[in-house]
């Protein structure tokens, strides 16, 4: 790393929530001048753009969350969604809201501030997919009698469906699982923790997720399959709203769409 004088410095972290809160505190502890923060992973190096590695501290980030909830609690979680977003840039206009924040007092409200628009838009667009996954994920029961739901989301939100999964199966095993993150959500007597996995090794299509199924479950599949088939109107049937209340990137892991109907064609091309 080098460091040029007071030339506003890129602070690195190891992508997590943690790092980025990290990252935070250690600029108002030393009073950094920072252009950005960043993943080290995913940052391409720049000559005229010092660097500096920040390791995750629990502890460091902790006071700064312990802050931030205390003085906006509905402001905390909107950093918190935004952040799992993972869009191009959310760190650097993470960084920029919290430094407004905390050195300003400027208000996690104020949308009509440009960074302040950006993490709000970007926490919307995550709400919106836990929203919308809450009523999408399939599970299918395995013979070992674990409930297993594979999901595909935009963003990484598979951990934010824990606590709605773990009160309504709260005696049940279970697991969700991202596919594309290789993350897998896993509650078991009482617990949900977070663990990693190899997304080579999760199943790809619903087709894939029935074969884990036990024989009994299968049936159930097939009755919900039947039932679906069955309700579907010929005369009401429209597509393009169907794609827009439940978009077309969604269907890869729901059963009920691994099917032709006769009025709707094949749903899955």
């Amino acid at each position: 790393m080098a460091e040029l004088g007071t030339t506003a410095l890129r602070l690195l972290t190891d992508g997590s929530f943690e790092g980025l809160l990290t990252a935070v505190f250690e600029a108002f502890r030393l009073r950094l001048p920072v252009a950005g923060i960043a993943a080290e992973d995913l940052y391409l190096p720049s000559l005229l753009e010092p660097t500096r590695n920040v390791a995750s501290d629990p502890e460091k980030a902790q006071r700064v969350w312990t802050a931030l909830a205390e003085r906006d609690a509905t402001g905390a979680a909107m950093v918190r969604a935004a952040f799992l977003s993972g869009l191009p840039g959310i760190e650097d206009a993470l960084w920029r809201a919290l430094q407004k924040f905390f050195a300003q007092g400027l208000s996690l409200r104020a949308i009509l501030d440009e960074d302040i628009q950006t993490v709000y838009q970007a926490a919307w667009k995550v709400q919106g997919e836990i929203h919308t996954f809450l009523g999408l994920v399939r599970f299918e029961k395995a013979s070992d009698g674990t409930l297993v739901a594979v999901i595909a989301p935009d963003y990484d939100i598979v951990a934010a469906l824990g606590p709605h999964f773990s009160r309504r199966f709260p005696e049940e095993t279970w697991m969700i699982a991202d596919s594309k993150r290789g993350l897998c959500l896993c509650h078991q007597e009482g617990i949900t923790e977070l663990r990693h996995c190899d997304p080579a090794h999760l199943p790809r299509t619903a087709q894939d997720v029935a074969q884990l199924a036990a024989p009994e479950d299968v049936r159930w599949q097939e009755l919900w399959k039947s039932y679906y088939r069955s309700v579907g109107i010929a005369e009401r049937r429209n597509p393009q709203l169907m794609a827009r209340n439940l978009p077309r990137k969604y269907w890869q892991y729901l059963p009920e769409r691994q099917t032709t109907m006769p009025e709707w064609g094949a749903f899955v091309r």
